[in-house]
């Protein structure tokens, strides 16, 4: 499996402008941390990834850079 976060740079690049999104949730009321999903807003899918290591840092990843964080689509 391919780790290089620089082949997913699109779901970061164009700020505001892109398309794609963290969609913020909580999956019960006593959950502290909300969790986020990878989605693009303009097509209402999200990314599946088969690596949970590098879908974690693919949404760090996004943080960092200031993605939006959505709360619906």
């Amino acid at each position: 499996m391919n780790t290089n976060l620089e082949e997913f740079s699109y779901l970061w690049k164009n700020g505001l402008d892109s398309n794609w999104a963290l969609l913020k949730f909580n999956t019960s009321p006593s959950e502290k941390e909300p969790r986020y999903l990878i989605v693009n807003t303009k097509t209402k899918q999200g990314l599946l990834v088969d690596n949970d290591v590098l879908y974690q840092k693919l949404k760090e990843t996004m943080r960092e850079k200031g993605v939006r964080i959505i709360s619906s689509l």
